[in-house]
């Protein structure tokens, strides 16, 4: 898929709500999900809307194995270069102490079994790697059964995304578990990036339906429906212990966030700016496109720089902060990122 400004706006307004939240500008009052959180969830959903187009795309020219193979390399190249190259660079010049279980990290097994504390934005990597092992297994049995059909299609997410309300409701029953525990929980979280991926099953075989989902009513329904929702949750005396609590909550949670979430990708997938002033949509372009190809390396990096909002002056710590940020950000995109994806594109033309 070509760059889309208004994707790539949504991208940087994700990325910005993380990097608040850890610089602590966040809004006191949104304790569950926090800013940072909610940030996450644009991101799943916006990633299973981008990847499920490409993977989709591929399986249904050639729904083999081989495009299986390419899907992987093209992802594995896109996101293990810049995460081993942080994960060996922390433990090599900064702390050590997680010893021989690094290689919990190297697997993307720590939500699991070990422990996020070593590098604890990991999280949402191990989810999302691991949501992308699996899915093109799930797409290549939808293709073989039809699933190109629109109500046999959206059936076969149905259930998907029912079977993890089904998992979810087993897990609480036997485990408890609160926010932290469901929220990093490999399998526990796919309906999020699989929200994504039937928007993207939309695009590209019923566009009619995915144009009509770009509507103003419907755009700001789901604002104030995500609003209205946060608000709802966030209003409890105790909204941590309201959620950690709630067995309803616990099931269906993530989908809610995530299906208003979807319903918005579109309006933002159609931003059109050629109506406005030329230098305007220059800047514009330039800012969110440029931002937004630095999204994985400023969410790699950032959480080494929590030191400095706790070392300096809180009067220009946040903007320290977001410096050394932004200045390894992209230092790590043009000699880590940016190599490896001009040798996975060498290697798939050839």
């Amino acid at each position: 898929m070509q760059r889309n400004i208004g994707l790539d706006i949504l991208r940087t307004a994700s990325i910005s709500l993380v990097l608040l939240h850890h610089s602590g500008i966040t809004i006191p009052q949104l304790q569950r999900p926090g800013l940072g959180a909610l940030g996450v969830e644009f991101f799943f959903v916006l990633s299973g809307f981008l990847i499920g187009n490409i993977l989709l795309n591929q399986l249904q020219k050639e729904n083999s194995f081989k495009s299986i193979k390419t899907f992987w390399f093209r992802r594995w190249m896109r996101i293990l270069p810049a995460y081993y190259f942080m994960i060996l660079f922390k433990f090599i010049f900064i702390d050590h102490s997680v010893g021989i279980n690094i290689i919990y990290y190297l697997l993307f097994l720590q939500n699991n079994f070990y422990g996020i504390e070593f590098y604890d934005i990991t999280w949402s990597l191990v989810l999302e790697e691991w949501f992308y092992i699996m899915l093109p297994f799930f797409l290549t049995l939808f293709l073989k059964f039809d699933g190109i059909k629109l109500k046999r299609g959206l059936l076969y997410f149905a259930l998907f995304i029912v079977g993890e309300y089904a998992l979810r409701f087993i897990y609480v029953k036997l485990k408890g578990g609160n926010f932290s525990g469901l929220n990093g929980n490999v399998l526990l979280r796919f309906d999020s990036f699989m929200i994504g991926v039937l928007l993207a099953y939309l695009k590209l075989n019923f566009n009619t339906i995915f144009t009509k989902l770009n509507n103003k009513f419907l755009f700001l329904a789901a604002l104030a429906g995500l609003v209205g929702y946060l608000y709802f949750l966030n209003s409890k005396e105790n909204p941590v212990q309201y959620f950690d609590n709630s067995t309803t909550l616990k099931v269906f949670h993530y989908s809610i966030i995530s299906i208003l979430i979807g319903i918005m990708i579109p309006s933002f997938f159609f931003i059109d700016l050629s109506g406005i002033n030329k230098k305007i949509e220059r800047v514009i372009n330039f800012v969110f496109t440029n931002i937004s190809k630095l999204t994985y390396s400023l969410y790699l990096v950032h959480p080494l720089f929590y030191f400095v909002l706790l070392t300096f002056n809180p009067d220009y710590s946040k903007l320290l902060f977001f410096l050394f940020t932004f200045v390894s950000a992209i230092a790590l995109y043009f000699l880590v990122e940016k190599p490896f994806l001009r040798l996975r594109d060498k290697k798939i033309k050839e």
